[in-house]
C-alpha cells in the first residue's frame, strides 16, 4: 500500500511542477494521502525537470505531516535560502523532528491539525529571502 502511496504522490508532485513551469518556488501541501518516500520521489522528478525551482512539500497522512525541502545551489547561495532554516521556520508548529542540509531537509511530525498555518509560515519565510 506504500509503495502505491508513494507512486500517488510522485505522480501529483510531477502535475505540481508541470502547472508551475516558469515559478521559482513551490510550497504544496499534497492532496493525495502522503508518505515521506513518495515526497522523496516526487522531487526526485523536480530536480530533473526543475532545477532552478526551490520547493517545500507537505503530505498528510491521518495526525501524521511529512515535509520535505528542496534549495537549488544558486539560490543557497544567491538568496541565502537554506533548506534546514527554511523547514525550522514552521517545525515547531507541527512537533516536528527535521533534519538535513542547506540544498535538502525534511522532518515529520504529529502536528497534521496545524499544516496551512504552517504552510504560510513557508510562504512567508521564502518571500522574505527572494526580495
Amino acid at each position: 500500500a506504500e509503495k502505491g502511496l508513494a507512486m500517488e504522490n510522485a505522480a501529483e508532485i510531477a502535475s505540481i511542477i508541470a502547472k508551475n513551469q516558469n515559478t521559482f518556488v513551490i510550497v504544496e501541501v499534497l492532496k493525495s494521502k502522503g508518505t515521506s518516500k513518495g515526497i522523496s520521489e516526487g522531487l526526485k522528478i523536480m530536480r530533473k525537470k526543475a532545477p532552478e525551482t526551490a520547493a517545500v512539500i507537505f503530505a498528510v497522512n491521518g495526525e501524521d505531516v511529512f515535509f520535505h525541502c528542496l534549495v537549488p545551489k544558486k539560490l543557497s547561495g544567491g538568496a541565502s535560502l537554506r533548506a534546514d532554516e527554511w523547514l525550522a521556520t514552521f517545525s515547531g508548529l507541527l512537533g516536528a523532528k527535521c533534519g538535513g542540509k542547506d540544498l535538502y531537509a525534511q522532518g515529520s511530525g504529529k502536528g497534521a491539525a496545524h499544516v496551512e498555518k504552517a504552510l504560510n509560515l513557508a510562504k512567508q519565510y521564502v518571500d522574505s529571502k527572494m526580495k
